[in-house]
């Protein structure tokens, strides 16, 4: 019995020194839990001034919770090597992670999540040097290089890219925001490449990017020349704010290189492209592959290969992004090898049927400068168009060029000739608006037209005068009496191997397009495609 009283004191003796080791031992933790503010604190300024080789500052930091901790950061902001003429390299209000308990007797270097609330990121321009610390900076703290964080979570993230400075005389570009309002990094470390996801806003056309990739590791000396790549997808993108467009866009692509120089392969699908109110919607779909300069926005198009409707154009040129917000000019060289006339008309002509069809042939140099007008007003466009064998959809055209084609060349009473099949060549100049035609050649059997002068994209007003070459001669183009009295005249009128060379001018609308033909200071006038009246 004895004996069994004295088993019992030493167990329960042996069981009081462990509750008070352990007390003691809480009670060292609690303490240090306590004190831990200032100690991580000071670490985290430590190590990350020793990273990015420049000042850092946190404002407050305090550990909460006990056993299971929690670290909550405010105000913390890294700057570009100690300069204080650009903008902090990184900039958070606020920062949290929790911490398992043996963090409380050793700095951690694993964290399950993190979230971070309203950081920005400057990348400042590339080429910029770097101001030298006054003391000779530490190496990278072995702590921080092997801490990873599994999950960071950034909700409101700014991601702004400064310019470069402009040359004497000129202006400065403004810089470039993207607006991430869920973002999500994992794997994250400072010295090692990390996945991401992100989700953006875009300002125009409005819609969202999601976007995914790979980013890093950070280059601390040049960080637009740290390394990413991914792919994006941007849907349900409306073309309306842009003035003068309309549409819905939808574009996908991939992107590779360094942050601030990005290789971006893609393409675009909008189904209902037009001209907004003025022709009818035509599917557009473009293939494309750019290089685009992140600290401005500037983007070297590759060849772009656009189909609008069955027609195929390339263009390559740039994109500038003009200062103080302005806008983009965009240039381009733009061909045409094997285009269809009715598919590029269908954008200036608010018709059911195409007024002309066949082959086209276009050659051109676009330039859109910045600014709020409509893009029909601002666009300038100089190029040249060709069309072989192009057929009109209206009848009374149709009819009229027949008849003309037999009077050229010739038959007039003979119903089986003639023909209302056209080529066209022309140098154009658009702007404002307003086609210039500086020589439009037009060319039926028997006939060739040579004109100048404008056409109004918006209205439909015609406005040209020019020459027209006969193959017949007067006489020939009439039968009967007229072609007895005509047949003095035909030395007048005889020119350069033509049977006839006369004035001619085209007026009106596109829709009832009046042609005239001078003899001898007489104005013959036809009017094509008129109106009849309605019956009584």
């Amino acid at each position: 019995m004895t004996e069994t009283r004295g088993a019992s004191g030493k167990w329960l003796a042996v069981l009081g020194a462990f509750l008070l080791v352990l007390l003691a031992g809480g009670g060292v933790l609690a303490w240090r839990a306590r004190h831990m503010d200032n100690a991580i604190r000071l670490w985290v300024i430590r190590s990350l001034s020793e990273h990015f080789q420049s000042r850092v500052e946190l404002r407050t930091l305090r550990v909460t919770g006990f056993p299971h901790l929690g670290v909550v950061g405010e105000d913390l902001t890294i700057y570009f090597h100690d300069r204080t003429d650009v903008p902090p390299i990184i900039h958070i209000d606020k920062f949290s992670f929790d911490l398992g308990v043996l963090a409380i007797l050793r700095l951690p270097r694993h964290v399950s999540t993190a979230l971070i609330e309203n950081m920005t990121v400057t990348i400042p321009p590339r080429g910029e040097k770097k101001t030298p610390k006054s003391s000779e900076p530490g190496k990278t703290s072995n702590v921080l290089t092997s801490l990873i964080v599994d999950e960071v979570v950034c909700k409101n993230t700014v991601l702004v890219t400064l310019p470069r400075k402009p040359d004497p005389g000129k202006r400065a570009k403004e810089p470039l925001e993207w607006d991430i309002y869920d973002l999500d990094l994992r794997s994250a470390s400072v010295d090692k490449p990390f996945h991401f996801h992100g989700i953006l806003t875009n300002a125009k056309p409005k819609g969202e990017i999601d976007t995914s990739g790979e980013f890093g590791p950070w280059d601390i000396d040049d960080p637009g020349s740290s390394p990413v790549s991914g792919s994006y997808k941007f849907t349900d993108a409306d073309l309306g704010p842009f003035p003068g467009i309309a549409g819905i866009l939808s574009s996908t692509g991939k992107f590779t290189g360094k942050l601030a120089e990005l290789k971006v392969d893609g393409e675009t699908d909008t189904p209902d492209f037009s001209l907004d109110k003025i022709g009818k919607p035509v599917p557009l779909h473009t293939e494309y592959s750019a290089t685009v300069d992140g600290t401005n926005g500037d983007t070297i198009l590759d060849p772009v290969r656009a189909t609008l409707g069955r027609s195929l154009i390339i263009a390559e040129g740039s994109v500038i992004n003009e200062p103080d917000h302005i806008g983009h000019r965009i240039v381009l060289d733009v061909g045409a090898p094997n285009a269809r006339i009715q598919d590029i008309l269908s954008l200036a002509m608010n018709s059911d049927k195409p007024v002309l069809t066949g082959p086209a042939k276009i050659k051109a140099k676009l330039l859109l400068p910045p600014g709020k007008e409509k893009v029909l007003d601002k666009m300038i466009l100089d190029g040249q168009i060709g069309i072989d064998d192009a057929r009109w959809s209206s009848p009374e055209v149709r009819k009229a060029l027949e008849s003309f084609s037999r009077r050229a060349e010739g038959k007039p009473a003979d119903d089986e000739a003639g023909s209302a099949v056209s080529d066209l060549r022309g140098n154009f100049h658009l702007e404002k608006g307003i086609v210039h035609f500086s020589s439009l050649r037009f060319g039926i059997p028997g006939a060739a037209i040579d004109l100048a002068g404008t056409y109004q994209i918006l209205g439909g007003q015609i406005d040209l005068e020019g020459h027209l070459r006969l193959q017949a001669k007067l006489s020939e183009t009439v039968t009967g009496k007229k072609s007895f009295f005509l047949k003095a005249l035909d030395p007048f009128f005889e020119k350069n191997g033509a049977g006839a060379v006369l004035p001619i001018s085209i007026r009106g609308t596109r829709e009832e397009p009046t042609i005239g033909v001078t003899i001898f200071h007489k104005k013959i006038e036809k009017k094509i495609g008129e109106t009849k009246p309605a019956p009584k």
